[in-house]
């Protein structure tokens, strides 16, 4: 069945006469007559009753018309969809980060940015910590939303900081040390801690939690997967999770304490160049403004 077959088919059903047919379409009778009866054998049935004198549509022909209708305008379609092939408007920007749980920091971000670029498309890449600078170094993402790692990662690109995250304890509201301003080392002492993975711990958090997990013993630590893991715990009431506190990702069941003697950690953004790249230039700018209208707050 091609579109020729068809198109026959639906000329001599709107004129009932092969000599019509043949003639609107510029061809000869016996051409449309064969494609006809091509068609009739490929179907297994009978289109059209023709005499020497008249031609009639049959009952199947008038139940496969608008079939042949259908198939041959979704043809046209697509043959003229590539005739003019449509210019894809759509502006990428791709944004590496290490946990899901980040995600969550972005949609007024992402909202603002679609605002002064309708085309917007924006991409996601979450990958472990040990992969998230190979993103820059290999051109596919724009951006990396991360803690300031030390060493020759920051070699990777330019790093500008967004925010400073206090460290915390996270803890449920109903815990008895739920209402203390900070948590000192004895505090700590007295509870399960639970910490992240360190092959999943950006390297001052590692550091801090080194410090915080010296000479206790191995039954008072839990090592989870990762920080969505470390807060589902701390909601159950196993421990207490030491966090980055990031105070639009908080969870109003629990509560956030700053841990005493324990500097904040720089969150930000590491990037290739942002000359000649709007769309960047304005997501460090929003960034900016919405982490550190947020971040500075440390009320629970």
């Amino acid at each position: 069945m091609n579109t020729f077959q068809l198109t026959c088919f639906l000329t001599v059903a709107e004129t009932l006469s092969f000599v019509k047919a043949a003639k609107q379409l510029n061809v000869t009778q016996p051409a449309i007559t064969h494609q006809i009866r091509s068609l009739e054998e490929e179907l297994n049935t009978q289109l059209f009753k023709r005499t020497t004198r008249s031609v009639e549509i049959t009952q199947e022909g008038l139940i496969f018309l608008n079939d042949a209708k259908n198939v041959l305008s979704i043809i046209t379609l697509a043959k003229k969809r590539f005739e003019e092939p449509l210019v894809d408007e759509r502006q990428f920007f791709s944004i590496g980060c290490h946990s899901n749980n980040e995600l969550r920091l972005f949609p007024g971000i992402l909202r603002q940015m679609a605002e002064a670029c309708p085309t917007l498309n924006p991409v996601f890449q979450v990958v472990p910590f040990q992969h998230l600078y190979q993103l820059l170094e290999e051109g596919t993402a724009d951006v990396v939303v991360a803690f300031q790692e030390k060493g020759q990662k920051n070699e990777t690109g330019i790093y500008k900081e967004l925010v400073q995250i206090p460290i915390t304890g996270v803890l449920p509201t109903d815990h008895p040390l739920a209402e203390k301003k900070l948590l000192d080392e004895d505090d700590l002492r007295t509870q399960r801690l639970l910490l992240l993975d360190p092959q999943r711990c950006p390297d001052r958090l590692n550091v801090v939690q080194y410090g915080l997990a010296t000479e206790r013993a191995v039954s008072d630590l839990l090592m989870c997967g990762s920080a969505d893991a470390c807060i589902t715990l701390a909601k159950a009431g196993f421990g207490i999770a030491v966090q980055p506190d990031f105070p639009s990702l908080r969870d109003p069941a629990l509560a956030y304490i700053p841990i005493k003697d324990v500097e904040p950690l720089s969150y930000g953004a590491y990037y290739k160049s942002a000359a000649g790249k709007p769309l960047l230039k304005l997501f460090l700018q929003l960034c900016k403004e919405h982490l550190v209208s947020k971040g500075g707050q440390n009320d629970r």
